[in-house]
């Protein structure tokens, strides 16, 4: 009977500090983020989502702006940021032409900050080269990930240490 409650417990413990590590995980700065670089056919454009953690644009607001910036509540914050994120990625042509992206507006979705930008798909077209600088500045540890889609299968890119400017060939 003792061995028996021993092991309930001792399980009831387990799952409750598992509960709460996950909690505490979650919590923390993920220091990554996922840009998605669609070229829609349909639409001739190609559109480009940016998605950060609200946890991370926190404290990068409060780190590039002012210690007050509210990211979820005040639009002129809002607005910085999407400004700042559009300053630190770039699009050229292979042959390093510049690929100027129009801003299209920004969202706070969830646990999620969202930065959306396009720009006409330009024709014969065979590759990109992309800079993200997005919080490497900030973080030397940030990770961005960009995935391009609609050029065949989806190729990812992920921006790290002092990867600057990568390229894709279609």
């Amino acid at each position: 009977m003792f061995k028996k409650f021993f092991i309930l417990i001792t399980t009831f413990l387990f799952l409750a500090a598992s509960v709460f590590s996950t909690n505490v995980a979650l919590a923390h700065q993920q220091k990554a983020a996922e840009t998605t670089v669609l070229f829609n056919k349909r639409s001739g454009q190609l559109e480009v989502s940016h998605r950060f953690y609200i946890h991370d644009t926190e404290h990068a607001v409060q780190s590039l702006f002012d210690k007050n910036a509210d990211i979820i509540n005040s639009n002129q914050t809002q607005q910085q940021f999407a400004d700042y994120v559009a300053q630190q990625f770039l699009i050229q042509t292979l042959t390093e032409t510049d690929l100027p992206l129009t801003n299209v507006g920004y969202e706070v979705e969830g646990k999620f900050f969202w930065v959306y930008q396009e720009t006409v798909i330009p024709s014969k077209l065979a590759g990109i080269k992309m800079f993200n600088g997005a919080l490497r500045d900030l973080w030397p540890t940030q990770i961005n990930m960009v995935n391009i889609e609609g050029k065949g299968n989806v190729r990812t890119l992920y921006f790290s240490n002092n990867k600057d400017w990568l390229i894709t060939e279609f």
